[in-house]
């Protein structure tokens, strides 16, 4: 029977140096170290019991054995809160290794005191050496580890197992069959041969379970995977530092990417090396701006990277560069950008010849109209001249606060304000006399019809801004401040500001032109009218613009 327990020690060595093996090169679960660990000491300890020789060797054996039933619960129990997810407070889990501790204390009395064996004897059985107890109180406190951390465990997995989706049921299954087994082959020992101890092979299959149990829940630890794969990298180089800024260290590729990292000295600070000092930069954006990423060149090859914290548990310890060689990526960036820039650069000449033709186009049917209207001659000329002049006052004295991209759109649409009246009866825009109201109301849908003209004409060639700009001014400029105007009797700001700077224009020059139906009005006289009719006929912002246009406007009509 000895041998049955040489083995099972043996057996318990091996799977602790197979799960070292195993997880040389990542991050041990000390859990299930610390467990496989205890596994090996305790069935030592029976072997050691088995052998032994008198009663001093026996009870030193049961101390060395008793390491796994007095701390293997709490470890394992400490496992299945980890494994199911379960956040426990550190005062807790001290809890129950305090208890395991008061418990392994009365253990170590054994020999010295009555507390937890009140007499021992050491038998022989088929070359076996038995230690046969008499049990003392303090025992009663090993059984409450024993179970009571074992029904605590299975209720936290039977929970984890209803409750946790994002928990693998594997890995629980596992921990539930590490629980049960124990308790199984416990009992069928005893009730088979109650001097033969179970617990051994218990402890060995235990081991098993938990090498298994180990790989499987390195599988589902992401940071460590990950770290483990940035370990396996060859295309991205690191450089580390700590807070301070001292040099940590770096990978092969880093140092190939930055040969300087060879003359800087581990844990001496990134100042004292002054062929890196871009590196302080960086970190120094970094901090200020957040600023993970960066660019680096180095001969014909170009590098990106970002800045990443080195994070141990919840403290900041340091940082960490990551360097990739983006050469391709940056060559096919600047191509396609050169590119884009090309393409750019032809759709934008491209639309502009089209919009200069879409814009002679409109400018040659304004002139049409202009030409068949016998009583306006030169008069879109003359009122895109005035926009012009008005526009400028605008602008020099600060009267409104107009953007540049509007004041153009202005100036371009003047032109195109009567196209509307192509499609006027020629016996009414021709007429040398003063229309009939029948005849007024036709020659006052030339407002609607203009800005019908100038909208299907260029919808699909100027942007939608100008677009709104040339509508506006075609349609409405012919509107009242009072509402008195035509086509939709708007009134007051409800008329786009583009359309009152026209009325201004379109009727100023109406008043100071010859017209086959009368005579020219004198400066002074228009100048009344124009600033009657402010705050009635037109805005009364428009006043001052006027006012301060005046001498331009007569210069610009005497010539």
């Amino acid at each position: 029977m000895v041998i049955y327990y040489a083995v099972m020690s043996a057996l318990a060595s091996v799977n602790l140096f197979v799960f070292l093996m195993m997880f040389r090169e990542k991050k041990i679960n000390y859990y299930i170290l610390a467990l496989l660990a205890i596994i090996t000491i305790s069935n030592t300890g029976n072997y050691f019991l088995a052998t032994a020789n008198s009663i001093e060797e026996a009870i030193i054996a049961k101390k060395i054995y008793y390491v796994g039933g007095c701390f293997m619960p709490p470890i394992m129990l400490i496992l299945i809160f980890k494994v199911c997810n379960i956040s426990v407070k550190k005062w807790i889990e001290n809890i129950f290794l305090i208890y395991s501790f008061v418990v392994y204390t009365m253990v170590f009395s054994i020999g010295y005191s009555d507390i937890y064996y009140k007499s021992v004897n050491l038998i022989q059985e088929d070359g076996v050496s038995v230690m046969v107890p008499e049990y003392g109180i303090g025992h009663m406190f090993f059984y409450v580890l024993l179970y009571g951390y074992l029904l605590i465990g299975m209720g936290v997995l039977v929970y984890g197992l209803k409750n946790k989706n994002q928990i693998s049921r594997k890995n629980l299954w596992t921990l539930l069959g590490i629980e049960m087994m124990t308790i199984l082959i416990f009992l069928l020992g005893r009730m088979i041969n109650r001097n033969l101890e179970t617990m051994p092979l218990t402890y060995v299959i235990d081991g098993l379970l938990l090498l298994y149990l180990s790989r499987r829940v390195s599988m589902y630890n992401l940071e460590d995977n990950i770290i483990s794969s940035i370990g396996k990298q060859n295309d991205y180089g690191y450089i580390m530092f700590d807070k301070k800024r001292n040099y940590l260290g770096a990978n092969e590729l880093a140092i190939k990417i930055l040969p300087e990292l060879l003359t800087c000295k581990i844990d001496r600070p990134i100042k004292d090396c002054e062929s890196l000092q871009f590196l302080q930069v960086e970190l120094d954006e970094y901090e200020k701006l957040d600023d993970t990423l960066f660019e680096l060149d180095r001969g014909s090859e170009h590098y990106e990277g970002h800045i990443n914290q080195i994070w141990y548990a919840d403290l900041a310890v340091g940082y960490l560069f990551e360097i990739e060689n983006a050469t391709d990526r940056y060559k096919y960036t600047q191509l396609l950008s050169k590119y884009n820039d090309n393409l750019r650069n032809e759709v934008a000449e491209k639309t502009e010849h089209i919009q200069n033709i879409q814009t002679k186009v409109l400018l040659g049917m304004a002139n049409l109209v202009e030409n068949r209207d016998g009583n306006t001659g030169g008069h879109i000329k003359r009122t895109s001249d005035v926009i012009e002049i008005l526009i400028h006052t605008i602008r020099e004295n600060h009267i409104l606060d107009l953007e540049d991209k509007f004041c153009r759109a202005v100036i371009k649409a003047a032109p195109m304000h009567d196209l509307g009246k192509i499609a006027i009866d020629d016996k009414i825009l021709r007429k040398p006399g003063r229309l009939t109201d029948e005849e007024f109301t036709i020659m006052q849908s030339h407002a609607p019809k203009s800005g019908e003209l100038v909208d299907s004409i260029l919808k699909d060639v100027e942007d939608e801004y100008f677009v709104t700009i040339a509508k506006n001014m075609a349609r409405h400029h012919h509107e009242k401040w009072n509402g008195a105007g035509y086509p939709d009797h708007k009134k007051g700001g409800d008329i786009p500001l583009e359309a009152r700077i026209m009325a201004v224009a379109d009727v100023y020059d109406a008043l100071v032109s010859k017209r086959c139906y009368k005579e020219p009005m004198s400066f002074e006289e228009a100048y009344k009218v124009m600033m009657e009719s402010m705050g009635n006929h037109f805005d009364p912002q428009m006043q001052e613009v006027f006012v301060k246009s005046r001498k331009k406007l007569e210069a610009y009509y005497s010539g």
